[in-house]
């Protein structure tokens, strides 16, 4: 039986240097035959300044309406009247189109008066009115 060599237990090498080479050259290439944004800085543009920061605003999250058994409306709690709503929520409407407004009245508070605050909000430009109300059972605890 023949005794083996240390040199019989090695793996070949692979020499790497020739496709490092390649890569850098690649490297170089893409970094000169890539054009940054030269298109931004020859347009000669002046673009407006902002004295007031409150221009920048975050979009709203849903706007919740409450319509309480006296009567009374209240939006992001300031009590207002339905014409008062219809001048609040103009403006956010004009600014975010899909502006969403969850509407909660009360329960003794008659169906006339709620379409009234229906109303006010719909004159607004809202488009997205949702009713909220408040489940008697959670869904999927129900008993027998």
């Amino acid at each position: 039986m023949p005794l083996k060599t240390s040199s019989d237990d090695e793996l070949p090498a692979i020499n790497l240097t020739s496709m490092i080479d390649v890569l850098f050259l690649l490297i170089i290439f893409f970094m000169v035959g890539t054009r940054f944004t030269e298109s931004e800085h020859q347009i000669a543009l002046k673009l407006p300044k902002s004295n007031s920061p409150e221009t920048m605003m975050d979009r709203p999250g849903a706007k919740v309406v409450n319509l309480y058994a006296d009567g009374t409306i209240e939006l992001d709690g300031r009590r207002l009247s339905s014409d008062q709503l219809t001048e609040m929520l103009g403006p956010m409407v004009r600014n975010y189109p899909d502006l969403q407004v969850r509407f909660r009245p009360d329960t003794g508070v008659p169906v006339g008066q709620a379409s009234q605050v229906m109303e006010a909000i719909s004159r607004s430009g809202v488009q997205d009115i949702r009713w909220a109300t408040s489940a008697s059972v959670m869904p999927g605890n129900r008993t027998r």
